[in-house]
């Protein structure tokens, strides 16, 4: 609680007994105000962050009456300036370097200044995640004797087909592996059925077999097939295992290993998960099928567990043998209540990426011989059953045939994993491309105090903070008090779903909260967004986050905060409110929020955070009224305004061509995406004359002949936080995949499909479940952990592909489950993006284009000929629901988060610089020591009129981060690889302009070489603009060095919403390094505006009703613009035009605006603060 001054609301200090602990906490039920009872949520916590940080210096005592009195001051047309102290920060890497790069140079600058360089440290506690870096360079994995090149299994045309891909230890290449004897007998009492327990107390190891019953405590009903096997029997996993096709009985899925545990029941009843013992024997995979004498039953079975074995269920019945069993269990009901759910199941042995971990072969056990699972029940209270499961398994699965065998290690887990070929080609690639980011950013862990750095290949960013560095109540010094941050990536948000509260800023203003500075915010309005009924079985948590995001972006909620209330929010899950809040830079909103309530400790508890934990969050939030019951409507608080969504109205939906909030329908998707192609250029149109909007190009890929055209999809990618966080939506990909691969389709070979998880959770649940192996026949194999697509990490298509876009002019598409489009950002040869949910990511990649209607249009031809559409293998919502209750458990947190920081060897390797400053290699092409603080004095350096300045850019609306400072490929005839060429780089080692944000020169002439970018002077997109004084046309940053030889400041012009999109610092430090001094806008995006003034850079805006057209501005006059020798907050002053002058606004917003202003920027500022 420390502070300038004596906090003036220390009696408020009480305490809170939970258990055997005493806590303290600010209990703001003591201020004795009614009006804190009627404050939405949000600002409750905003009110104990200013109670508990008072200190009358920087969160004043009147702050916290004006938050107190928010329902008034929100109404202030000038707006109420408040400080926001949050309780800690969280970067990405793209952001966290260059952060990381400037506390090196700010430890400079204080040495240099005489002061103490190890004052430069996180006060605020810092997390930075490594996601951002690595690329989609590989995805499917090819074999010489699979032409289609498709996954580990290949993408065998005739599913069915007896043979399976498998690859050698240290082969170059794959082999055709063919099955081997079927139908083998083993005997009852093979040693091939010793099962171990992992609890001797339960039973003792003794082979099982019908003799050996009587050595478990309960009879043992085999389910096994009673016809010797025939038929085609697939060796390799990616297969399905088909028992005699006469069998009379239709087709039944059995269970996948270690779910669908049904103990206490016979077969044919509800699954369930009480008491009792549970064994399985063994099919063993491709050597012998065991038939046994007693009991069978007739079935035909596929297997959905990737592991190399599979295995028959056996059943433990309490007391006597069941009187009557059905002959076909249905595991597709549901489980009997929540109390089975699998969140008692308290560990799990787990093999790498969520395979059973292996152990020691049992002795006298064939080579090539699977494993047995052994289970044992405790239980101390027989209502409330846990369950410990454990493996014993082969030592390595290279000797078993039809298995995808590698001598691949998978990062992530340190342990060999099975289809990891893209995923280790494509982090191999990522650690020899940022090889010395990695090293610097180590030297950053090790040097600055107070931050934790998450290696590369553990997740995206914002998952990770989900499922496991968020506290939801922080417990520092035995005082409590609620989690909140800011981070450096717009979609920070999502957090808001697990009821915390924080939002994007800029790197700029990042940097200062973590050396101790508040956040400076307008008290912001609140909406209220109440949501009712339920979901239609075909809609999903990313068709209600589009439909809000279409919603809210019309209603308008830019600079609000939005709280999500009312009792459909009881129908969300945690995921489904993640995903929502992680949108909210799309819909506009500062923060969206959804308070703690009992979903959220119900998913605390499944993503395995520590019991006590939770309980100090459920009991202090209950004692300051955060917590809150969303059907009891006498908790609603009052609200700015308030807008409804009824659930049942959401269908469907996709959102683009070019932006996130331009929602279309599914069923209208064909004829929106025609009239985009004829409609003019903008947001939605391509302006393509009509006789061109029907054209057929033929292409040649790996031999075989295809054909492109408008619509078709290039890109298909399963991606991105969004969605990736969400097991709903993710595991029903799996499931619609598994139909789809069953069916007969597959997904056309030229088209770049990926998979990449938000974190290894996702890993362990979809293997678990047994889908990976049929995303994988689709070419959804996992390509990395981290935010790729989404940011444009989408690495490169096929050549013939591009040629044939770039010659046709073809108006190509990306399908992807991420939550920006914008032109340009997820790859420059996918003119049109659609965001969508994972099921329908794939469902338009079997198509192989989007221009086409689902409920008329067949996605394709099965294997008996017959038409397959979207409405055959789209999963229901109740098997969805079923599979992800049974397959999402606090082992698979457990497994994942145990090794966090120590998970990535090659990151263990490295050898990092040691000492308090960073020793600048000055050869590196990644970090270098920026120039912002060359020349840096301690006196203030003053304010200087701006003089005949030329326009460098005059640019229209929506003129995003992405637009201004791109983060995908540096395109080979840009500034930057002209700068990058001439340091010996090959285009090869380019990289990204995300990865090289360390090093300014490249970032400076990254600036505005987004080939997206539409400057009025030239009149169609690229990164190119006018010398006025010689109407010379050159690339941005060769007419900025222009004009700084030739003495001359600069401005750019802009119409709407200039800065949308991601937060990011360089899009305000470029233009400060192009010699950028203002922007004279109509309006701005929050945090570009706020990194604006944190560089020093002026944000003008026009007057309302007023444009540049409307003025007559052409952009080749000069402007000046005198300061004031006082400056106030929302000023107006005058701005010369050519001959003319007119009005604009001074957006400096606070009074801490205007001092980081004066002082040069926010960093020039705290470094004269630590002197």
């Amino acid at each position: 609680m420390a502070g300038e001054g004596p906090n003036p609301f220390s009696h408020l200090l009480s305490e809170l007994k939970i258990g055997d602990d005493t806590h303290k906490y600010y209990n703001l039920l003591d201020l004795k105000d009614p009006r804190y009872e009627h404050l939405p949520y949000s600002i409750r916590v905003l009110l104990e962050s200013a109670v508990r940080n008072c200190d009358n210096f920087q969160v004043k005592e009147k702050d916290v009456h004006n938050i107190l009195d928010w329902e008034e001051k929100q109404k202030d047309a000038a707006g109420v300036e408040v400080p926001f102290k949050p309780a800690r920060v969280i970067l990405q890497d793209f952001t966290g370097v260059p952060a990381v790069v400037d506390f090196a140079a700010m430890r400079d600058a204080v040495k240099d200044l005489g002061g103490n360089p190890n004052k430069i440290n996180p006060i605020c506690p810092a997390d930075l995640v490594i996601d951002h870096s690595v690329q989609v360079e590989f995805s499917r994995t090819r074999g010489e004797d699979d032409p289609g090149g498709g996954g580990s299994c290949g993408r065998c045309q005739n599913y069915g087909q007896p043979w399976c891909v498998g690859r050698r230890p240290g082969a170059q290449s794959y082999s055709r592996v063919h099955p081997i004897s079927q139908g083998t007998r083993s005997r009852p009492n093979s040693p091939l059925l010793h099962s171990r327990p992992s609890s001797p107390s339960v039973y003792s190891p003794t082979p099982v077999g019908v003799s050996q019953h009587q050595s478990l405590q309960h009879p043992v009903y085999v389910l096994q097939p009673s016809t010797p096997v025939s038929g085609p029997i697939m060796v390799g996993m990616q297969q399905p295992w088909h028992y005699h096709p006469a069998a009379p009985t239709p087709t039944t899925p059995l269970p996948s290993l270690l779910t669908q545990v049904a103990v206490g029941d016979p077969p044919g009843a509800v699954p369930n998960y009480q008491q009792q013992t549970l064994s399985y024997t063994p099919v063993l995979h491709g050597y012998q099928t065991p038939v046994y004498p007693a009991p069978q039953y007739s079935q035909m079975v596929q297997p959905q567990h990737p592991a190399s074995y599979y295995l028959g269920p056996a059943y433990m019945h309490h007391g006597s043998a069941p009187s009557s069993r059905p002959s076909t269990p249905d595991w597709h009901q549901p489980p009997h209540s929540d109390t089975h759910h699998n969140t008692d199941i308290e560990d799990i042995s787990l093999r790498p990426c969520g395979v059973h971990r292996l152990h020691s072969r049992p002795p006298s056990m064939p080579s090539g011989s699977q494993s047995v699972l052994e289970a044992a029940s405790k239980s101390d209270v027989p209502s409330t059953p846990s369950l410990k499961l454990s493996v014993a398994s082969l030592p390595s699965p290279l000797d078993v045939p039809g298995i995808p065998i590698q001598d691949e290690v998978c990062p992530f887990h340190e342990r060999i994993s099975e289809w990891s070929d893209a995923l280790q080609k494509n982090q191999d690639l990522e650690f020899e491309r940022n090889f010395e980011r990695f090293v610097f950013l180590k030297w950053g862990a090790q040097a600055l105090e107070n931050m934790l750095i998450v290696p590369p290949g553990s997740g995206i960013v914002h998952q990770v903070n989900l499922e496991y560095l968020a506290r939801v109540v922080f417990s520092k010094d035995r005082v409590l008090f609620p989690d909140s941050l800011v981070g450096t990536d717009s979609h920070t948000t999502m957090i808001n779903g697990l009821g915390v509260v924080g939002w994007g800023v800029g790197g700029i203003e990042a940097e200062a909260v973590m050396l101790g500075q508040a956040v400076s915010m307008v008290l912001p309005p609140v909406v209220g967004y109440r949501i009712t009924g339920t979901l239609s079985s075909l809609a999903t948590s990313t068709d209600v986050v589009l439909t809000i995001t279409k919603h809210l972006r019309q209603v308008g909620v830019v600079g609000k905060f939005v709280e999500f209330y009312g009792p459909g929010v009881q129908q969300l899950s945690l995921a489904d409110r993640a995903t929502i809040s992680n949108m909210c830079p799309e819909y506009g909103a500062t923060v969206g929020f959804f308070p703690v309530d009992d979903t959220t400790i119900k998913y605390l508890r499944q993503s395995n955070r520590d019991e006590r934990q939770i309980k100090e969050i459920e009991e202090y939030l209950k004692a300051v009224k955060m917590f809150r019951n969303f059907m009891d409507a006498s908790q609603d608080p009052s609200f700015s305004e308030t807008v409804s969504l009824d659930l049942g109205d959401v269908v469907p939906s996709l959102s683009g061509p070019k932006r996130p909030h331009d929602r279309v329908a599914v069923a209208s998707m064909k004829e929106d995406f025609i009239q985009c192609l004829n409609n003019k250029v903008g947001f939605k149109g391509f302006g393509l004359p009509s006789d061109q909007l029907v054209k057929t190009v033929p292409f040649v890929y790996e031999g075989e002949e295809y054909t492109l055209r408008h619509g078709s999809v290039v890109i298909a990618a399963i991606t991105s936080c969004t969605n990736t966080s969400n097991p709903s939506v993710m595991l029903g990909a799996g499931l619609l995949a598994k139909k789809a691969v069953e069916a007969g389709l597959c997904v056309a070979p030229y088209i770049k499909t990926s998979l990449s998880p938000g974190s290894g959770v996702v890993t362990h649940y979809l293997q678990h479940s047994g889908v990976t192996p049929f995303l994988t026949k689709l070419g959804f194999n996992i390509v990395g952990y981290g935010c790729m697509t989404c940011i444009g990490n989408s690495g490169p298509i096929p050549e013939p592909i591009v040629e044939a876009i770039e010659k046709n002019d073809l108006v190509c598409c990306g399908v992807l489950s991420g939550n920006r489009n914008f032109e340009g950002r997820i790859h420059q040869n996918t003119r049109a993006n659609y965001l969508a949910s994972p099921l329908l990511v794939i469902a338009y990649a079997l198509a192989g284009r989007v221009d086409i209607d689902f409920e008329t249009e067949p996605l394709g031809t099965g294997t008996g000929g017959e038409a397959v559409y979207l409405r055959d293998i789209w999963p229901s919502r109740s098997l969805v629901q079923q599979v992800e209750q049974q397959h999402v458990v606090p082992a698979m947190f457990k497994d994942v988060y145990a090794r966090i920081t120590t998970g990535n060897q090659r990151w263990n390797k490295l050898q990092a610089p040691e000492g308090m400053l960073y020793p600048w290699d000055q050869k590196s092409t990644y970090i270098k020591k920026p120039p912002f603080f060359e020349g840096m004095t301690k006196e203030l350096p003053g304010t200087k009129a701006i003089e005949n300045a030329y326009v460098l850019l005059n640019l229209g609306d929506s003129v995003t981060t992405d637009h201004i400072s791109p983060a995908g490929s540096i395109a080979r005839n840009s500034s930057a690889a002209r700068y990058l060429a001439s340091k010996g780089l090959t285009p090869r080692d380019f990289n990204s302009y995300g990865s090289r944000r360390g090093n300014d020169a490249v970032m400076a002439r990254g600036t505005f070489a987004n080939i997206r970018l539409v400057n009025k002077f030239i009149g169609k997109a690229g990164p190119r603009t006018i010398h006025i004084p010689s109407g010379e046309q050159l690339d941005v940053f060769d007419a900025a060095e222009r004009y700084r030889e030739e003495g001359h400041t600069v401005v750019i012009l802009a119409g709407k919403e200039y800065g949308s999109g991601s937060s990011r610092d360089w899009a305000a430090k470029g233009p400060f390094l192009l010699g950028v001094r203002a922007v004279l806008a109509e309006s701005y995006e929050r945090i570009h505006r706020s990194n604006l003034v944190g560089m020093g850079i002026i944000p003008l805006q026009y007057l309302p009703g007023q444009t540049a057209d409307t003025l007559g501005i052409t952009g080749k006059e000069t402007i000046s613009i005198k300061l004031p020798e006082t400056f106030k907050t929302g000023m107006t002053i005058p701005v010369t035009v050519g001959e003319r002058t007119i009005e604009a606004i001074m957006r400096f917003d606070t009074d801490v605006e205007l001092t980081y202003f004066q002082h040069g920027g926010i960093l020039n500022y705290m470094i004269r603060k630590m002197i």
